[in-house]
């Protein structure tokens, strides 16, 4: 089953899952907490949102997986698609190149033939020539056989007494006879040189169309291959196209379905900050008239007005901001900093504070939640995830550098780092403004 496949069938739970969680935020929303709620309630409300986000961020990066894995199976079909027309328009080219080529076959084998019948026209005319001239060579040589020769006969008359005249006479007469015997055995003879020469042109005429006629038949049976390959290049394109259509409507609908989560999860986790901004307002005193800003964990930890790294050795792997995914490929927020370390480093709290929450999240991973108090006049939340396991329980006051549990790889991760959040006022922004 191909990932769109996936995605299409579970379309429907991800479809209950957002308008389940959109339903509870509106409820939560409406509701929002008593201030007649004990902090144990509170907390207990902030679990099962907690709950929830899990289960909606869960969600959320399986849809944005289908969602990568459809635009995928897009962006390779259109591929295949953009290949297969480029072939097909060489098929076809080579095509209307074999049809000029049978044209000018055709042609040249007409010429060819006609050139044929006109030689066998010749020859046939040759033939009657010869045998025309034959018989009259035949016919004057009987004749000459049976009157004898004239100028033997004039030469015996002048023997016997006949007048010298008469004899030059017939004697002329007899040469002018010879000459035209000779003349038509002459032409008797040239006539069959050109029927030797007609036949032989005939046969050559004869094997150039037989080979034209061979050349003509082979390029017919090129130009059946190649309209049988132009009809199935035209078959397998419009599959293409139907496989990129279908591809494209389950990427659309996975990326619809996607910006819904989405949003539902963005609406959890404004009223859960909502939610921790109103415990801190309930639970923290306020900071004392002149004083330089203190903290949940009181003391002078969070006078300086800065919060520390988090890590011993701090090596920025990714800033806060919109970024691609590395997982999902979708362009989003990017909440806190990420500092890259081995797995098992220690994690210290940036200020003084109160562990306010700790737990694990699909996304985050093992989380840790610290009201760090007031700090130049706002409240600041620091939450610290993707830990290995926890140093502190839920209630804990703590101090800053205090460790608080270790660098791992927990929930949506990819590799060895802890993700810093800072919260002001309970939105989360730039850590980098917070850090020395």
């Amino acid at each position: 089953m191909s990932t769109v496949q996936r995605s299409i069938q579970r379309s429907p739970l991800r479809s209950a899952a957002v308008a389940f969680t959109l339903t509870f935020a509106l409820i939560a929303a409406l509701a929002g907490p008593s201030v007649a709620e004990s902090r144990d309630e509170l907390e207990k409300k902030k679990n099962g949102v907690n709950s929830e986000i899990t289960g909606a961020q869960q969600s959320y990066d399986e849809s944005s997986k289908a969602a990568g894995d459809a635009a995928a199976v897009l962006q390779a079909s259109q591929a295949q698609l953009a290949d297969a027309q480029a072939n097909l328009g060489s098929v076809r080219g080579q095509l209307v190149a074999a049809q000029a080529l049978d044209a000018q076959m055709q042609a040249a084998l007409a010429q060819s033939e006609a050139d044929l019948a006109q030689a066998e026209a010749d020859l046939a005319v040759g033939e009657q020539n010869v045998e025309a001239s034959t018989k009259e060579v035949i016919s004057f040589s009987v004749e000459s056989l049976q009157s004898g020769d004239p100028g033997l006969r004039a030469f015996n008359d002048l023997m016997n007494g006949a007048n010298p005249t008469e004899f030059t006479e017939r004697k002329a007469i007899s040469d002018t006879i010879a000459d035209v015997q000779l003349d038509r055995l002459d032409t008797l003879d040239a006539t069959r040189v050109i029927l030797d020469l007609n036949e032989q042109k005939v046969q050559a005429l004869r094997d150039q169309v037989q080979v034209e006629r061979d050349a003509a038949a082979a390029n017919l049976a090129n130009i059946t291959v190649l309209e049988q390959q132009a009809a199935a290049q035209e078959a397998s394109v419009a599959q293409l196209v139907q496989a990129n259509s279908a591809n494209k409507a389950a990427a659309d609908a996975a990326v619809a379905e996607d910006a819904a989560l989405i949003s539902a999860l963005e609406a959890d986790r404004a009223r859960l900050e909502a939610e921790i901004q109103a415990e801190i307002a309930r639970t923290t005193p306020p900071p004392a008239t002149g004083g330089g800003g203190g903290g949940g964990g009181g003391g002078g930890g969070n006078a300086s007005g800065k919060l520390s790294y988090p890590l011993d050795s701090v090596r920025l792997t990714s800033p806060y901001g919109y970024r691609i995914h590395p997982i999902s490929g979708v362009r989003r927020m990017h909440d806190g900093q990420d500092f890259g370390s081995p797995c098992g480093t220690p994690i210290k709290a940036a200020a003084d504070g109160t562990v306010i929450s700790q737990y694990y999240n699909s996304g985050y991973g093992n989380r840790v939640i610290l009201n760090n108090g007031v700090i130049n006049g706002v409240n600041i939340v620091t939450t610290y995830n993707h830990m290995s396991r926890f140093a502190v329980s839920p209630g804990a006051r703590v101090s800053r550098g205090q460790v608080i549990g270790y660098v791992g790889t927990t929930g949506a991760s990819t590799g060895c780092h802890l993700h810093f959040m800072v919260l002001v006022n309970g939105s989360h922004t730039n850590p980098a403004n917070w850090l020395p």
